[in-house]
């Protein structure tokens, strides 16, 4: 177990004292704090686009618009609707971007702007609410109240109960848990881009160098690949440590800013089930865990520098296709192949968080697919450590791929 610790260690430090791995680790902080302040000014700018109106109608439809909540533009009720000459030059200068002008029974309803002005034009957002209030006016002119008119044009609730509620994500959390479950897949998706390189790394270059042999005659082959392995373990942990510490200080500094205003994350996400979390997460772990093992096998077989890159873009290959297949899942997430693969290592990590938020299946379906993954991380370690064995003094001309498959097929 020394033997192991120190080359897990010696694989931690080489590591830590790259700047490479920094860069790694704050690139996707980058990003996201790019996105949030992307987001940030498009919120900013969408309120600025609001664009300040008048209303020229009667009292009672007047009161109705101004009582009519909008994120498409702003009423100013202090504005005197009664001076239109007043009224132009306020359009004409800026005060107001523009002018609604709305008869007594609907007939007739303008709108007046200014086509200098840089706000957006309200049409489709009055339309909606005009219709709205066209209708209530018009009903009120019948005798019914708005109540009485609210009743009549009420659209039915239809209330969804798949037969494994109990144990499924509740379907108003639904796309709260589904989004959530991508943010993860995602995250693990750009942390597997950057292992998968550091394991073909760790375990070619040394090979593709003829290091190899000294190494070994000083610590057995298994010891040296688990050793790997378990720095490698160790990076990983580390790197989610500190993603942890800095989401822990932007939610801090969030909350003493309008951050949060505009986009909570415990308010979107706080009510997702904690069991659908923690299965989606151990899924993630899971199948990092198997890739960068599927990475090791082709690792394996690397005899020259060059290899090592096409060695790990057969298993970024591979990693594309349950994402892909997460998008298919959404809408049709019981079809014959979705269920399969939802269950498959490799696959699931993308597939059974869609189907759980789609209370498609149980809480007991997703704790048996864990279980599958972890029992083929399990037997891909054992398939991984006994190839790197077999073939840590093997050296072939040929590509990984083509190697692993003679190996497969017994070819010499």
């Amino acid at each position: 177990m020394g033997k192991i610790l120190t080359i897990a260690k010696m694989v931690l430090k080489k590591r830590l004292l790259s700047p490479a791995y920094y860069w790694m680790i704050l690139t996707p902080v980058i990003v996201f704090l790019i996105g949030i302040g992307f987001v940030g000014l498009m919120h900013r700018q969408n309120n600025n686009s609001r664009p300040i109106i008048a209303v020229v109608a009667n009292s009672d439809i007047k009161k109705a618009i101004e009582s009519e909540k909008s994120d498409a533009y702003q009423v100013n009720r202090k504005v005197d609707v009664t001076d239109n000459k007043r009224l132009k030059s306020y359009l004409a200068d800026g005060v107001l971007d523009g002018i609604l002008y709305v008869s007594d029974d609907f007939s007739k309803i303008t709108y007046r702007y200014n086509a200098d002005s840089n706000k957006s034009l309200p049409i489709e957002a009055l339309k909606k609410n005009l219709s709205g209030l066209s209708s209530q006016f018009a009903a009120s002119s019948y005798g019914l109240n708005i109540k009485q008119w609210s009743e009549i044009t009420k659209q039915p609730t239809i209330k969804q109960q798949p037969i494994n509620k109990k144990a499924a994500v509740e379907l108003k959390n639904s796309n709260a848990a589904q989004n959530l479950g991508e943010v993860i897949v995602m995250l693990a998706f750009v942390l597997l881009v950057s292992y998968i390189n550091i394991t073909g790394t760790e375990l070619g270059i040394e090979k593709s160098n003829h290091l190899i042999e000294g190494i070994l005659a000083a610590v057995p082959a298994r010891k040296h690949f688990a050793g790997k392995m378990l720095g490698i373990g160790f990076l990983i942990a580390l790197q989610l440590l500190i993603y942890l510490v800095i989401g822990g200080l932007v939610c801090l500094v969030a909350k003493q800013t309008d951050l949060m205003t505009w986009f909570d994350p415990v308010k979107y996400f706080g009510h997702v089930d904690a069991e659908y979390l923690v299965i989606v997460i151990l899924l993630t772990l899971l199948s990092i865990i198997l890739y960068i093992f599927l990475a090791a096998i082709f690792a394996s077989f690397v005899s020259k520098n060059e290899d090592i890159s096409q060695a790990v873009s057969i298993v970024g290959t591979i990693m594309m296709v349950p994402y892909l297949l997460s998008f298919l899942a959404q809408e049709n997430p019981n079809t014959g192949v979705i269920r399969f693969l939802s269950y498959m290592p490799f696959m699931s990590q993308g597939i059974m968080p869609v189907r759980l938020a789609r209370a498609a299946v149980s809480y007991q379906a997703g704790w048996i697919t864990v279980l599958f993954a972890l029992s083929g991380a399990i037997i891909m370690y054992f398939w991984a450590e006994h190839l790197y064995v077999k073939n840590a003094f093997s050296y072939s001309s040929d590509s990984p791929l083509k190697t692993l498959f003679n190996r497969i097929l017994k070819r010499n």
